[in-house]
């Protein structure tokens, strides 16, 4: 009996002493045709690339309401950024706009459109046609127009008209993504596939992005945020700002416009970022508001939104908050269980790819280059990790001097 005392006493020491390491975690970096590439973040790939060439898309599917067109988004949309950051003759570059365009083409597929209404007023809804219409752009980006297929810019341009039309002719600005079902960070996607188009094609779009951030300032919650839901006929709050969405659409609304998007990332920080056991984290509510649990924002525990905080590890980055940033990424690596066989780095031992591609996406920007923050930021959490070692340790010396009965 004492023995397996003992062995209970010892795992949970060993895992303290574990957690404590993976919080100064950095990626490996290594010259590849003669760049620093992020090897965690390929090995990250390396791992989705297997299993969604073995349908995890459609395994996602039967587990997420748009599981099959997310992952693929994801999935294209980190191999876009390891793309932007090598040689135009890099093998490597090659194969990740070979993946980029197999997401491209998996989500275009009549599998991709089949959860979606054609008959809407921009057909097939915000959700379906910003991520579809985004990632194309983006793919496009990251290609020379040499490489570009006269095929996929037409179909840039015409979903980029529809989705710029049904702006126009919307009462709201924020889009249906179903008949009678409107999410502002759905209706993002097509502000960001515009927003792209400007930047890969000659400019058309920026009055089209200047009306509808200013008819958002008057479709704000309380908070002043753009919200959760909306009225799909009116464009009124239904549900305020979550986590989960606001960490999604900052991520976009930086590309919209980012003094814009620094306002509305002033507040997110303000009423989301907090922190547990001296390590930060995104709340999925404000925290004004109880605790809202809902299908997109992943696990919640102690208010922290698993989703959330994922995703906001890039919003850190992105915005400049390198170590808030840190924070969440090496607390990701701690208690995300990571392993890497064969040059395959996975999380949660492999069990839920949705959750890999939030990680690779949320890592690909740190494509080329590390980030460190000072050993102060984890002051807190060691201290607590020393107390709770002591009591281990303590309860270990007892338990060899005296007998239980």
């Amino acid at each position: 009996m004492r023995t397996l005392l003992r062995l209970l006493l010892c795992l949970p020491l060993f895992y303290l002493v574990y957690l404590n390491y993976q919080l100064y975690y950095e990626p490996q970096m290594a010259i590849v045709a003669g760049r620093p590439i992020n090897q965690d973040l390929l090995g990250q790939l390396r791992f989705l690339k297997t299993r969604m060439h073995q349908g995890a898309a459609e395994d996602m599917q039967q587990l997420y309401p748009e599981g099959f067109v997310y992952l693929n988004a994801l999935y294209g949309l980190s191999w876009v950024e390891l793309a932007g950051s090598l040689p135009e003759s890099s093998a490597l570059r090659y194969e990740a706009l070979a993946e980029s365009s197999w997401a491209v083409r998996a989500i275009l597929s009549p599998t991709g459109r089949v959860l979606f209404e054609e008959d809407l007023p921009l057909p097939y809804g915000a959700y379906y046609r910003g991520w579809s219409t985004y990632l194309l752009g983006r793919y496009l980006t990251a290609q020379t127009p040499a490489e570009r297929t006269a095929a996929d810019v037409r179909l840039f341009r015409q979903n980029c008209t529809q989705i710029a039309q049904a702006l126009s002719a919307s009462p709201t600005p924020y889009l249906e993504s179903y008949t009678g079902a409107a999410w502002p960070a759905d209706g993002m996607m097509c502000l960001a596939a515009l927003a792209c188009h400007d930047r890969v094609l000659p400019p058309l779009y920026q009055p089209t992005i200047q009306q509808w951030l200013t008819v958002v300032d008057t479709r704000l919650d309380s908070l002043g945020m753009i919200p959760h839901k909306t009225d799909a006929r009116t464009g009124e709050v239904t549900q305020a700002a979550l986590g989960a969405s606001q960490s999604q659409l900052l991520n976009f609304l930086y590309e919209v416009d980012s003094t814009y998007a620094r306002r509305h990332f002033r507040l997110y920080r303000h009423h989301f970022l907090t922190s547990r056991f001296g390590l930060p984290g995104m709340r999925e509510s404000p925290q004004e508001a109880d605790n809202a649990e809902h299908i997109d924002s992943g696990p919640v525990l102690l208010d922290i939104g698993g989703a959330a905080s994922i995703v906001g590890r890039r919003i850190m980055q992105r915005y400049g908050d390198t170590v808030t940033a840190v924070g969440l990424r090496n607390s990701i690596e701690a208690f995300g269980m990571p392993f890497q066989i064969n040059g395959q780095k996975r999380y949660l031992f492999g069990q839920l790819p949705i959750a890999d591609a939030f990680i690779a996406w949320s890592n690909s920007l740190e494509v080329n280059h590390t980030m460190d923050a000072p050993s102060w930021s984890r002051i807190h959490f060691h201290g607590l990790s020393t107390l709770l070692a002591l009591g281990l340790l303590i309860a270990l010396y007892m338990l060899r001097r005296r007998p239980v009965s």
